[in-house]
C-alpha cells in the first residue's frame, strides 16, 4: 500500500491545530461517506477513501501518536513495543478495520449530519473542551542549540467571573430549550435519510437560560490576556511545535483546551542545519591544502583544533562527532561536516608568483589525477581525428 503523508490526506499543513484537524476531517467524511454514493463502484471507492481519511484523522488527533509521527513518520507507526518512541501501533491494520468500527470510533462527528446519536443519552449538561490555540513564536539559531525560556503573551477565553461560568445572569435560571425540547439536538429530513444537527438556540446543551450574564453574553467565558512561560528544549527542529495542556480555550464545566506553540527558528549566516547536524563551508588555501595544517574552526560550542590532512581535495568532507544539536530527548548529538572549499588567491603578490613558477616548473600531469585523465582523453580525441 502507498505510504501517503497523512497531512496530505486531510489537507491541512504540519502545523495546523487540532480544530483545524477535526474541521477537514468533518468535510471530508461528508463527501465520502458510502451512504452518499448510490451507485455501487461509486460507494466501493468512496468506502476506501473514506477509510483513507478515517485513519489519518485517527492519528493526527491522538497527541501523542501525532507527535511519534511528525517525529519519526511511518517508522514511528511500525516499530514494535519497547524500541524506545513507538508502542506498538501498526499503522498497515488500520486500513483493514470494520466500517461499523469507524461508525463508532467517530459517531460524534457522524452524529452531526448522518443521523448517528450518540447512545449516551440527550446532550443536556454534556461537558465541552474548549478549543485549543495555537501560538507562533520566533527564537534565534543558538536558543534552538541550548535551549531556552520563553514568556509570551496570549489571548483566551477564560471562565466569566460574574456568572462563574454558567452564563447566567445571577438568580436567574435554566428553563428547557423550546427549540430542541431538552434534546440538545434537532432533525431534518431531507430524501431518504434523516440530518441530525446541533440544536442552534441552545448550542446542544438542552437547556437555555431565562437571563443571560451582562458581563460575558450568556457565553460563559470572556476573553482574558496571560503570560505563560514556555520551556523550550534543546535541539528543538524548526516548525515543530510544543504542546501546553490546558492552557487553551476554556469550555464549559471549566474544560480547557490546549496551546500548542509553534516553533520558528532564525536561519544562521555561517552554521546551517541539517537534521540534528551542523554544516559549514570551511575555506583552505592551496599550501594547507597540499602540505595540511592544523587550524582552529568555530562550531556551535566554541572553537575547536583540526588537522587539515595533506592532499585534501576541493569538496571532501571532515566530520567532528558529537559537534552537532543534540538530539530531543536523548544525550547523544548530532555530528558537524567542514566542507572543503579550496581558494585560489586572486591577486598574488610577485613573490607568490614566482613561488608558484617554481611549482609549475617542477610539477607533472601525475601530481594530478584528474589531469591525467583528462590528458588521456584528450590524445584519444586527437587519435580519432588522425583516423577520420
Amino acid at each position: 500500500m502507498e505510504k501517503k503523508d497523512l497531512y496530505e490526506i486531510l489537507g491541512v499543513s504540519k502545523t495546523a491545530t487540532q480544530d483545524e484537524i477535526k474541521s477537514a476531517f468533518r468535510k471530508l467524511a461528508k463527501e465520502y461517506h458510502p451512504d452518499m454514493h448510490k451507485n455501487e463502484q461509486d460507494k466501493k471507492k468512496a468506502e476506501e477513501k473514506f477509510k483513507e481519511i478515517a485513519s489519518a484523522y485517527k492519528i493526527l488527533s491522538d497527541p501523542e501518536q501525532r507527535e511519534r509521527y511528525d517525529r519519526y513518520g511511518w517508522d514511528a507507526l511500525k516499530t514494535p513495543a519497547g524500541s524506545g518512541y513507538s508502542e506498538g501501533f501498526d499503522f498497515d491494520s488500520i486500513f483493514n478495520f470494520d466500517m461499523g468500527d469507524i461508525f463508532s470510533d467517530f459517531s460524534d462527528i457522524f452524529g452531526d449530519f448522518l443521523g448517528f446519536e450518540s447512545q449516551k443519552g440527550r446532550a443536556r449538561g454534556k461537558k465541552r473542551k474548549g478549543s485549543d490555540i495555537r501560538y507562533d513564536i520566533e527564537i534565534d539559531f543558538f536558543e534552538a542549540v541550548f535551549g531556552a525560556k520563553k514568556v509570551i503573551e496570549i489571548k483566551r477565553k477564560e471562565s466569566c467571573i460574574n456568572c462563574n461560568g454558567s452564563g447566567l445572569k445571577p438568580g436567574s435560571k435554566m428553563k428547557v430549550c423550546s427549540t430542541c425540547g431538552g434534546h440538545g439536538k434537532v432533525r431534518q429530513s431531507q430524501g431518504f435519510f434523516t440530518i441530525v444537527t446541533t440544536c442552534p438556540k441552545c448550542h446542544g446543551q438542552g437547556e437555555f437560560p431565562e437571563q443571560i450574564c451582562p458581563e460575558c453574553k450568556g457565553e460563559g467565558v470572556q476573553n482574558k490576556k496571560r503570560k505563560i512561560e514556555i520551556k523550550i528544549p534543546a535541539g528543538i527542529e524548526n516548525e515543530s511545535y510544543i504542546k501546553l495542556e490546558n492552557e487553551g480555550n476554556e469550555g464549559s464545566s471549566g474544560y480547557k483546551g490546549d496551546l500548542y506553540v509553534v516553533i520558528h527558528i532564525k536561519e544562521h549566516p555561517f552554521f546551517k542545519r541539517q537534521g540534528d547536524d551542523v554544516i559549514i563551508n570551511l575555506p583552505v588555501t592551496i599550501g594547507q591544502a597540499v602540505l595540511g595544517d592544523e587550524i582552529e574552526v568555530p562550531t556551535i560550542y566554541g572553537l575547536e583544533k583540526i588537522k587539515i590532512p595533506n592532499g585534501i581535495q576541493n569538496g571532501e568532507i571532515i566530520t567532528l562527532k558529537n559537534k552537532g544539536f543534540q538530539k530531543p530527548y536523548s544525550s547523544s548529538k548530532g555530528a558537524m561536516h567542514l566542507v572543503v572549499n579550496i581558494e585560489i588567491p586572486k591577486n598574488p603578490n610577485s613573490k607568490l608568483k614566482e613561488l608558484f613558477n617554481q611549482v609549475k616548473n617542477v610539477e607533472t600531469e601525475n601530481d594530478y589525477f584528474s589531469v591525467k585523465e583528462f590528458n588521456k582523453i584528450k590524445e584519444n580525441f586527437k587519435k580519432g581525428e588522425k583516423n577520420g
